[in-house]
């Protein structure tokens, strides 16, 4: 037999454990369970999607964006071999290609924000076609999941607009990824095929919600795999002043940092505390003091009320605002209407109306909500399935 070769790739987490490489397959070192729920056409959630979306009449495939990955040991708390996505590089669409990615970019905003996953910047996500042709945009990792989230930014795959990190988040928003395909700024009737989708996929997800959470609920493996939780950016561990880091480090953080790990946090579902692993085998768990100035638990979906929570109609209302906010540009004028969606782009504002007489109107700037995808550099704007491993960006960002 020969010998397998491997790679290393990612950071080090919980006792120098690191993704690898391996022949064909990639070895994560932690919980797939995730992402074999939503990754693998043969979990119970991908197929009750699948089967439900046939039977209320919707287009075939609304789901097919999703890539069939093969786990070999999903309920594994301490990793699995993963099968490595093996996607073909997209080539210049035609207009009713664009109109399908376009759609494919709304649903997918939509999906990962009703479910609460997170962490979808650019280097998260792959883009290209399957052997039939069909377009995958899907998470690599998923690893935070289930948070009750108010805006799509949130997810990451759309920027956020917070003071601090606004040029961050602009550079890393998963949306990025489209931009060779769907232009820069892209045509308002592919903006409108996008917000369109997101809508559909919402008002999907909201009339399924009960029959969801039963199922999430009837999940063994449910409340027992971790949930990650970032109580701050990589780069925060990585480049900054240890000394000088605001909020100071956590002694939790330092016992990790200095054994050569970037600190790795995790919540159980529906369990109080935010913990950590603290033995090489990972058989011993600790957990963050609860009283004090410590980081609190955000909120997160309640199978109680069956997945419905005051924020969906946020996520359908300004959700939809900050999804026409990240895409709009000066160039966009007129009345445009899709799907009983009729937007209005005047100088100073935006009016929605929809045939029951329901109509919002908002400032069309929208700065202080989302920020725009598009940058004058071009980094992470590219056409390959996957982003380079190291990316410079390639001019000053200017406002």
């Amino acid at each position: 037999m020969g010998k397998r070769s491997s790679s290393h790739l990612g950071d080090a987490h919980n006792f120098g454990r690191r993704v690898e490489r391996r022949d064909g397959v990639v070895f994560k070192p932690r919980s797939v369970y995730w992402e074999w729920l939503f990754l693998s056409s043969k979990s119970p959630l991908r197929q009750y999607l699948s089967q439900a979306a046939r039977d209320d009449g919707l287009e075939e495939g609304m789901f097919a964006f999703l890539p069939d990955v093969h786990f070999a040991s999903p309920e594994a708390r301490d990793g699995s071999e993963v099968q490595a996505i093996a996607l073909d590089v997209l080539p210049t669409l035609d207009a009713d290609r664009k109109r399908d990615l376009a759609a494919i970019v709304g649903r997918s905003i939509a999906l990962w924000a009703w479910f609460g996953v997170a962490d979808l910047h650019w280097e998260n996500l792959v883009l290209g076609a399957d052997k039939t042709g069909q377009i995958i945009f899907s998470p690599l990792d998923i690893e935070m999941v289930w948070a009750d989230l108010s805006l799509p930014t949130e997810t990451k795959l759309l920027p956020d607009a917070d003071e601090e990190y606004a040029e961050i988040c602009r550079h890393a928003a998963g949306v990025r990824r489209v931009i060779p395909y769907l232009g820069k700024p892209i045509d308002v009737q592919q903006l409108m095929t996008i917000v369109s989708a997101y809508q559909q996929m919402l008002a999907f997800l909201d009339r399924h919600a009960r029959d969801i959470a039963n199922l999430v609920g009837e999940l063994p493996q449910l409340r027992t795999m971790p949930i990650r939780i970032c109580l701050r950016g990589t780069e925060e561990y990585v480049q900054g002043n240890r000394k000088s880091l605001w909020p100071p480090l956590l002694i939790e953080e330092r016992e990790q940092l200095e054994r050569g790990d970037i600190p790795y946090f995790f919540r159980l579902y529906d369990k109080p505390g935010i913990h950590y692993f603290a033995s090489q085998d990972l058989s011993e768990i600790k957990t963050l003091p609860t009283e004090g100035d410590v980081p609190q638990l955000d909120p997160i979906l309640q199978l109680s009320k069956g997945f419905r929570s005051k924020t969906r109609k946020s996520l359908r209302e300004e959700g939809l605002l900050t999804v026409i906010g990240a895409f709009d540009h000066k160039s966009i004028k007129g009345t445009h209407e899709q799907r009983g969606l009729e937007v209005t782009f005047q100088k100073n504002t935006l009016l929605l109306k929809w045939p029951k007489d329901e109509e919002i109107e908002a400032h069309r700037d929208l700065s202080d909500f989302v920020g725009s995808v598009y940058l004058p550099c071009s980094c992470g704007e590219v056409r390959s399935v996957f982003v380079p491993a190291v990316t410079v960006c390639d001019h000053p960002v200017e406002e």
